[in-house]
């Protein structure tokens, strides 16, 4: 064989082999004893629970029947949140889907029951309405709390209105709705046969008096949809600047120029304050070992993206909820592994700790590690009971509604 020909085969194995170890290095190498290069990020652990660093640790990979530590823990879980080992209450036995705070409550759709439920004032279930609602695969809430948008496996979608019982079809191109804070009109992204028909639009809670914003081709995957509180904000567009920073376009609706800003990382996904004063986003870059990093920034949409403070915590806003401006709760997995932020599901399998964040001041505080009969609990839709003393949220294993007492 020619050697020249060798030669190339050769060099090329050592480049594959040389690039497959790079990518190795970066993203899934084990994580080293020393701390990580940023030394003031906290990805969320508590120490002694789901640990290996020998002594009193409690397993939340093992099936609770499996082991014994209920009861060797059974005096150290506390009944409220205070740091430490917390206990969890399972509110229902099916799963449930599209739990939100709203001004009368709590309220979810119940998957086994097929219909939806308000938690009262005694933490309670109650039933909204004796309709049935087969199979609906997502819920959006109005912000008037009368309505909501049901989407269905097979791509429909209606606008069911609780107060007068009446249901409107929606067109089946539009998805990834956002209710605008009025309540009356609503955004999404319109996805047609061809690239060139998808677009961002504006249109009333009914479908009807359809416009369109932005045409968005194929990069529906990086527009956010989502009013800002103050409805001059339709959508939020990320876009890559290099390998450690994004720049962020907020949409308008009347096709205004609105103000971009920079973050420093990957992965962009935010949610606004109740009042729309902070907007809180995760990225993710080399600093933090590719885990997710949450920030706030200024959420008012003349100011947005100015003063940005990192909160030192590695998860998503989709684990976090605002209580009121200032308050800020959040699910944070323990010990997730390198370039977590680029594979959000790798969290699934990582029990939680919840902490409590103050705006104000920037600080954060371990308020509980929960535990139950399911062992450690892995939490999304979180919200807090609008008197302050519970905090519900939604097990991803079981998919049952969970909630600790917080006072």
């Amino acid at each position: 064989m020619n050697i020249k020909k060798i030669l190339l085969v050769i060099a090329f194995i050592a480049f594959v082999l040389g690039m497959s170890f790079a990518l190795w290095w970066v993203f899934f190498r084990p994580s080293p004893v020393t701390p990580p290069i940023d030394q003031n990020f906290n990805p969320g652990n508590i120490p002694g629970v789901n640990q290996n660093t020998g002594g009193n640790n409690v397993s939340t990979t093992t099936n609770p029947s499996d082991s014994p530590w209920q009861t060797i823990f059974k005096d150290k879980i506390s009944q409220v949140a205070n740091g430490g080992l917390t206990e969890v209450k399972t509110l229902n036995d099916n799963k449930v889907k599209g739990i939100a705070k709203t001004s009368d409550g709590v309220k979810y759709y119940d998957e086994n029951k097929d219909q939806f439920f308000r938690i009262n004032g005694q933490g309670q279930p109650e039933l909204l309405t004796d309709k049935k609602f087969f199979e609906v695969s997502n819920v959006l809430w109005s912000p008037k709390d009368d309505k909501a948008i049901l989407e269905y496996p097979d791509g429909m979608n209606i606008l069911y209105n609780f107060r007068t019982n009446k249901q409107v079809t929606l067109p089946p191109e539009l998805a990834s709705f956002s209710f605008a804070p009025s309540g009356q009109q609503i955004s999404a992204t319109w996805l047609g046969a061809n690239e060139e028909d998808n677009w961002l639009v504006l249109a009333n809670d009914d479908g009807s008096g359809l416009s369109l914003l932005e045409p968005i081709g194929d990069e529906a995957a990086d527009v956010q949809v989502g009013f800002s509180p103050d409805s001059q904000v339709a959508a939020l567009f990320r876009k890559s600047v290099d390998l450690q920073r994004q720049e962020v376009y907020p949409i308008g609706l009347h096709g205004e120029n609105l103000n971009s800003f920079t973050v420093n990382g990957s992965g962009f996904v935010s949610s606004w304050s109740p009042a729309g004063n902070s907007l809180l986003y995760s990225v993710y870059n080399d600093s933090t070992d590719y885990l997710p990093n949450l920030w706030v920034t200024n959420g008012q949409t003349s100011r947005l993206g100015d003063l940005k403070v990192s909160l030192n915590l590695a998860t998503w806003p989709e684990k976090c909820t605002f209580s009121g401006e200032n308050s800020l709760y959040c699910a944070v997995p323990q010990g997730l592994p390198r370039g977590a932020g680029l594979y959000p599901e790798i969290a699934n399998s990582y029990p939680d700790n919840f902490y409590r964040v103050d705006l104000s001041t920037g600080s954060k505080t371990l308020i509980a590690s929960p535990v139950g009969d399911l062992g450690g609990y892995t939490a999304y839709n979180l919200s807090v009971s609008d008197d302050g003393q519970f905090l519900y949220f939604t097990d991803q294993d079981s998919g049952l509604l969970q909630s600790i007492r917080l006072r």
